[in-house]
């Protein structure tokens, strides 16, 4: 596993491309954005745009992703290119059970959140030749509300995950 993490707008996801294209491996681009409006269309544009002619096949799967190795060919001689754990955490904050569990505060849940999404990430390293993970950190802010604040920590501690499970982290600002 190789994980790309740094700040919105850095280049993370161009320096993944990259990566990903050197590996020789046949390569794949596991969307997770969920768009909900037109500034997250035109950000969908701009990565297919960049992604355009250089032969990956993109998978769009906001949530669940274990379920791209049944889309993928020969997952062992691919590269899959996660793109972004930060839309991965706040999909699935706001999925199933987690959204209660997590706002209510319930003991150790913040704990089990970020070992479920983790968990989804190694099922996907484990079945596929290389895994690049993009992610993005985002600064505490006092003004966040206690639903922002949450992600954000939620998302730093899956960062931090990821980081501790990576043969190589890179951190792009």
């Amino acid at each position: 596993m190789i994980a790309i993490i740094g700040r919105p707008n850095s280049g993370k996801s161009a320096k993944a491309e990259e990566m990903a294209l050197k590996t020789g491996l046949k390569p794949y681009y596991l969307a997770t954005m969920k768009v909900m409006d037109e500034s997250g269309q035109k950000r969908v544009q701009k990565h297919r745009e960049m992604r355009a002619g250089k032969g990956f096949a993109t998978l769009e799967i906001p949530y669940r992703i274990e379920e791209a190795i049944d889309l993928m060919d020969d997952p062992k001689n691919s590269v899959l290119l996660l793109e972004c754990a930060a839309n991965l955490v706040g999909n699935a904050m706001h999925e199933e059970r987690w959204y209660e569990i997590l706002m209510r505060g319930e003991e150790q849940a913040a704990d089990r959140f970020v070992r479920y999404v983790t968990d989804m990430i190694l099922q996907l390293n484990n079945k596929v030749g290389t895994l690049i993970v993009v992610s993005s950190e985002y600064e505490l802010d006092e003004a966040d509300d206690a639903e922002t604040a949450l992600y954000k920590r939620l998302l730093h501690e899956v960062n931090e995950s990821i980081r501790s499970l990576s043969l190589t982290t890179m951190e792009v600002m």
